[in-house]
């Protein structure tokens, strides 16, 4: 059955989820970390960005997508080492950012990526699969429904406000084709604190004549880009168009809070047993949070993926 033709999957594990220590004590994600990742031991080097890579293998895994028949988009991709292990297994892999511009130019996102994509490389890949191209995630130049999979790997947060964040959701739900898998990965509060706030960021800005909080508007928070639970579902969710296959699963074990790592703008992170493993969950200004991963199927009339009514 294709991709337009197929009903939501039975999903062999929790996806929907906040990054926690306990999921390094699951075998299969740590051998798909091992695939992707072969340089690390991922229990020794227990972190959240080596999860968010291996959340997204597996569930292209476990919903049948590893295959040469499938083409994916990467949105806001840089020079992810995921884009490369995709390309050894499936038949399309096309990565998009601004490269050279923003503030990821000098780091993740060299404009080198789109004319030397192999010296990115962290292992061999079949280079006829990967294409490079430079594209802002909110205007996508893409038709309608041209791709099987979408993903988001660490980027949507960092595309503006609420409203760039809306726009780049919805061009991701538009390109995607009906029946098809998009996965974001993001930044979520386990906890905030009432100050960290847009408003109370915002109000800071206008007192102290923009010398500080200056990123901060009425919707916007200064310091870091993380979404609370409720803006996951307004910002990215619903414009997308898409629905999550599972409801968000927020716990996280007492072993996360062991090696909370804190962090000071300037100064690298401060994890609270002097070692930066396992590096979960981060504290800013009293708050804290880590990552999610959202996985979500377009809607198709008809095969019970109808999107839920609003609220």
């Amino acid at each position: 059955m294709s991709a337009a033709g197929r009903p939501r999957p039975e999903l062999s594990r929790q996806y929907v989820k906040l990054c926690d220590v306990a999921d390094f004590d699951d075998p299969e994600l740590l051998a798909t970390i091992r695939e992707i990742i072969p340089e690390r031991d991922p229990r020794a080097h227990a972190e959240r960005k080596a999860w968010e890579l291996a959340m997204l293998a597996l569930f292209l895994r476990d919903v049948g997508r590893l295959h040469d028949g499938t083409e994916a988009l990467a949105i806001g991709a840089g020079d992810e080492r995921i884009v490369f292990w995709l390309a050894n297994r499936i038949g399309r892999v096309v990565a998009t950012d601004i490269y050279g511009a923003g503030t990821f130019a000098e780091r993740e996102a060299l404009a080198s990526m789109l004319t030397d994509p192999r010296a990115h490389a962290p292992f061999p890949y079949r280079e006829d699969r990967l294409e490079v191209r430079y594209m802002d995630g909110r205007e996508l130049a893409f038709a309608d429904a041209s791709f099987d999979v979408v993903f988001s790997v660490s980027s949507i947060e960092h595309f503006g406000g609420p409203a760039d964040i809306g726009r780049a959701a919805g061009e991701l739900g538009r390109v995607l084709r009906p029946g098809g898998y998009a996965v974001i990965l993001t930044e979520c509060f386990v906890h905030r604190h009432p100050l960290s706030a847009a408003p109370v960021d915002f109000a800071l800005r206008v007192a102290s004549l923009g010398r500080l909080r200056r990123r901060a508007t009425p919707r916007r928070r200064a310091g870091v880009d993380v979404l609370t639970a409720r803006e996951l579902e307004r910002w990215i969710v619903r414009p997308s168009g898409l629905q999550l296959l599972q409801p968000l699963d927020r716990s996280i074990s007492a072993a996360s809070y062991e090696n909370v790592a804190r962090l000071t703008p300037g100064r690298d992170p401060e994890p609270a047993t002097g070692s930066f493993y396992p590096h979960v969950l981060l504290r800013f200004r009293g708050s804290v949070f880590t990552s999610v991963c959202l996985a979500l199927q377009k809607p198709m009339r008809g095969l019970g993926l109808e999107p839920s009514p609003p609220d």
